[in-house]
């Protein structure tokens, strides 16, 4: 049946205008729901599921910025709408589960300006999401377990299963675990993404080739720009924001004021090309106000903030 005619058949069952035909064809289409394999989803899995729908929905609601006053009978219309809808997700995320359809369906997860989060997989996995991080899960682990970091950071404590790969896709960078404890540092707006093991072995590859196995304490930092790489011990930056703190380890401005950004959700600008050029080392604490953690930041390279245009201004004090 084309699209149209489904539309039209719906609009007609659910004003009650349906001739018997109708009627029974809706029906038999719900009751085709209850042969679906059932999709558990975790709690974070259902949020993302229901906000979904509603980004569907949101824009038909407000097109043409109209004032719509429903009646009863299309208050029902949206409800079985909105529960169509649902089951519309609940159904491509059983296909793909199932190894229909081409395309892969992902569940979005996200964190706000300061937020922290800590999400458990379907394979028992356990995730925390740094301030501002964008990370998008697999709906299907059957054969492998993928994940792609968009934006931020994420520390990862993976379980074990050697028949399932768990691998993260974090721009150019590629990393590949069986079980292991380890954290992503991948900003869409910084030049490095790093790689650090707390306990276990990753191997992390770019689109060229393999780059190089890490092991406990190890850290791996790509450069996006030159293209390059270079392995150190694990940096304390890239493990501290799990405790609370924020540690600023030898910054450029602009990449400071992402990390402050995405923490305390003020912008951090300068009209003077030297603090453009400094380098920043600051410890933060995540439960700062966001002028605490600005004037610890001016204070300890020596220098004084002030509010300009919804913005804290740095500046260097007159002698």
């Amino acid at each position: 049946m084309k699209e149209k005619n489904i539309r039209q058949t719906l609009k007609r069952y659910l004003l009650g205008n349906a001739v018997e035909e109708d009627i029974n064809t809706v029906d038999k289409w719900y009751a085709s729901f209850d042969s679906a394999e059932p999709v558990s989803l975790s709690e974070d899995e259902a949020a993302a599921t229901r906000q979904e729908i509603w980004d569907k929905i949101d824009p038909v609601l407000k097109e043409k910025k109209k004032v719509w006053i429903l009646t009863w009978q299309w208050k029902a219309a949206a409800a079985v709408i909105i529960i169509a809808g649902a089951t519309a997700v609940l159904l491509r995320l059983t296909r793909n589960r199932t190894g229909e359809g081409n395309a892969i369906a992902y569940t979005i997860v996200k964190t706000g300006i300061g937020e922290r989060r800590e999400i458990i997989l379907r394979d028992s996995s356990r995730l925390m999401l740094d301030a501002g991080t964008i990370i998008r899960v697999a709906d299907d682990f059957s054969k492998s377990r993928k994940i792609e970091l968009v934006d931020g950071e994420v520390f990862f404590d993976v379980k074990t299963d050697v028949h399932r790969p768990f691998v993260i896709q974090s721009g150019e960078l590629t990393t590949t675990v069986l079980g292991t404890a380890f954290t992503i540092s991948a900003y869409k707006d910084l030049h490095n993404v790093s790689v650090g093991v707390v306990k276990g072995r990753v191997q992390v590859a770019s689109q060229a080739a393999i780059l190089s196995i890490l092991e406990k304490d190890e850290e791996l930092v790509y450069n996006k720009v030159g293209k390059s790489y270079k392995k150190t011990a694990l940096d304390e930056s890239l493990t501290a924001w799990r405790d609370g703190r924020l540690l600023l380890n030898d910054l450029s401005f602009g990449e400071m004021n992402v990390i402050i950004r995405k923490n305390f959700g003020i912008d951090i600008i300068t009209e003077d090309d030297s603090i453009k050029n400094t380098r920043y080392t600051t410890e933060l604490l995540a439960s700062m106000s966001p002028t605490e953690a600005a004037e610890v930041l001016a204070a300890i390279h020596r220098l004084k903030i002030r509010l300009k245009d919804n913005k804290l201004l740095l500046y260097r004090p007159k002698p």
